[in-house]
């Protein structure tokens, strides 16, 4: 009898966890990832003639002679806020980077964690615009008293903003949320550790989608692990605030338990909030109406 007992209270407190474990959004915050969906999407292009949400944009990134990332720095003055976008994996070149898949040191500028190891190829991307990225931010909040900032990217880019998120903390710019979709894991343990404790969780929004491949990658037995609460979009289509649950991180409940197939691109990392996102043409968040 007390065998049975003590089992139906470990069941109990199973099932509660489980519970605080997947919980659904709310509308608002599910407007947030729809928004800034869009903001990732845009940095795909070369250009965007018309910005999502009435912004504009102020400067376009590409460093064309080493890793070619790329990257886009919108402002959208109703909401007194700017975004900087980065792209992800849409060319040979940043294949390369996501393959130099070795862990070095943390470097970016304004980093400070002796045990911290990142994705070498994400870093160099990184730093590629490190400089002129953030002299840009900088100049901009400051003939825009009241602004705040937001992180962004898809991919490639959604590991680029984790670092460029870190890196900016670092140098005391105010990083008011980021939200990364499809974010590949980064660096090990100490690091996910260190960027938590540099922005809350409840402004960190590393959102994935059914069963997205990317974010199970690379894999744990590399030692990396993600950072942050994870928000899934938990529907192939047709995704709202009913169907996009906060879960834990790697919650077998969430992306981290569904079977991705051979490909780990597959159709669902390249769709999120309902929005075709990894393409340079035709990007419905510039503009662009599909023939």
């Amino acid at each position: 009898m007390l065998f049975n007992l003590s089992q139906t209270i470990v069941l109990a407190l199973f099932l509660a966890q489980q519970t605080v474990a997947q919980t659904l959004v709310s509308s608002a915050i599910y407007q947030k990832l729809v928004r800034y969906t869009s903001f990732s999407s845009a940095a795909y292009g070369p250009t965007c003639a018309f910005p999502a949400y009435g912004s504009s944009v102020v400067r376009y990134f590409n460093d064309t002679t080493g890793t070619q990332t790329r990257a886009t720095l919108f402002r959208d003055d109703s909401a007194k806020e700017l975004i900087i976008a980065f792209k992800g994996t849409s060319s040979p070149k940043d294949l390369d980077t996501d393959l130099d898949a070795i862990l070095v040191p943390l470097t970016a500028v304004g980093t400070s964690c002796s045990s911290c190891l990142v994705h070498e190829g994400f870093q160099a991307g990184y730093n590629s615009l490190a400089s002129v990225v953030s002299s840009s931010i900088k100049s901009q909040l400051a003939s825009h008293p009241g602004y705040k900032l937001t992180v962004t990217g898809h991919s490639l880019g959604g590991a680029l903003a984790a670092i460029a998120t870190s890196s900016l903390v670092g140098q005391k710019v105010p990083v008011s949320a980021t939200y990364t979709f499809g974010e590949p894991r980064n660096g090990n343990a100490a690091w996910a550790s260190y960027i938590n404790k540099q922005i809350p969780s409840a402004n960190y929004y590393r959102v994935t989608h059914a069963n997205d491949g990317v974010p199970q990658i690379p894999p744990s037995v590399l030692n990396y692990v993600h950072h942050g609460a994870e928000y899934w979009e938990s529907k192939a289509s047709g995704n709202s605030a009913s169907t996009t649950y906060k879960c834990d991180t790697d919650s077998p409940k969430c992306n981290a338990g569904q079977a991705t197939g051979t490909n780990p691109i597959n159709g669902a990392h390249i769709g999120y909030s309902d929005m075709v996102i990894g393409s340079s043409l035709f990007i419905a968040a510039c503009g662009a109406v599909f023939p």
